[in-house]
């Protein structure tokens, strides 16, 4: 029994060592074979990526979508003071910070040709504000639209104000994502199938007389076959592994116009790349494709085949 497992364990290594080398004794064509799969696994790839990081931007959507209250003018200080620690007492409020009317007049006096417009103004036409993050258990747009009537209802706040309206555009653009994203894996899988399939036809031909020659002496059809599942098997793992370069590098170039965007509306979000799960669901795809490409391209060369 030992002795069976070993001889099939080394018939198998030499099957995908020969493989191997019969594929690098054609750089070029194992090359271009090789890109044309990785660019066909980066597209589903990059989809999936993006899909992962609008999830993740959705779950922190809080930290940007703050509420702001604006508070009645004729408050004064000690009741501005006494509805900031009552704001902060609420369940659902993380940070509540107030910003008064002058500081709200100076951050607008910063902004370009704002100056000018604003020292014509008689007095100080702003009033005062709390800005409000929500804590990560208002994780829904119904937890924090309670959190939002219920701040709303204080009798000292004028007018509150919350934007969500963009919470609700990314979640549609996200599923439209996911969807996409399904069907991309899909089609491009056939494609890769298609790939791998079509070149190890060709490989198959053009050692036509020798598989004629193994034939007549006796071999089987799955000793026959064996190196060209190896040699599909290299294709999808080589493709797949050049694929998450080609995409770990497209992402890498794109952080620092993330991150000049987040900062933009003053966030920080760090852009995410394949995880090692995706990673490893990726390579084992493109392994699997490469041997079912190869076992139902050559399966059917070598009935046609005969000595």
């Amino acid at each position: 029994m030992l002795a069976n497992l070993r001889s099939w364990f080394a018939f198998h290594v030499s099957a995908a060592f020969i493989s191997l080398r019969s594929l690098g004794q054609k750089p070029i064509a194992t090359i271009m074979t090789v890109m044309v799969i990785a660019i066909t696994l980066v597209l589903p790839a990059l989809f999936w990526v993006a899909t992962d990081n609008l999830t993740q931007l959705t779950k922190n959507w809080q930290h940007g979508g703050n509420i702001s209250l604006y508070l009645k003018t004729k408050l004064t200080k000690t009741e501005q003071e006494k509805i900031l620690l009552e704001v902060r007492k609420v369940r659902g409020v993380s940070v509540a910070t107030f910003k008064s009317p002058d500081e709200g007049l100076l951050e607008l006096k910063q902004q370009e040709g704002m100056e000018d417009v604003l020292k014509y103004l008689p007095e100080n036409p702003l009033p005062a504000v709390i800005d409000v993050v929500p804590t990560t258990e208002v994780n829904s747009k119904e937890k924090l639209q309670k959190l939002y009537v219920e701040l709303k209802s204080y009798p000292q706040v004028e007018q509150a104000k919350l934007d969500i309206q963009w919470v609700s555009r990314l979640q549609a653009i996200l599923q439209f994502i996911t969807t996409l994203t399904h069907s991309f894996i899909i089609l491009l899988a056939l494609v890769v199938l298609l790939i791998i399939g079509n070149s190890l036809r060709a490989a198959v031909h053009s050692r036509k007389e020798e598989i004629q020659v193994l034939k007549l002496i006796g071999a089987k059809d799955s000793y026959i076959v064996r190196p060209f599942l190896y040699a599909g098997i290299w294709y999808g793992l080589i493709g797949a592994i050049l694929a998450v370069l080609l995409l770990n590098t497209f992402l890498l170039s794109l952080t620092i116009v993330v991150n000049q965007l987040a900062a933009s509306y003053q966030m920080h979000y760090e852009l995410l790349g394949l995880s090692f799960r995706q990673i490893t669901w990726l390579l084992f795809l493109a392994i699997i494709l490469g041997w079912l490409g190869a076992r139902v391209s050559v399966k059917r060369q070598l009935a046609i085949i005969e000595p």
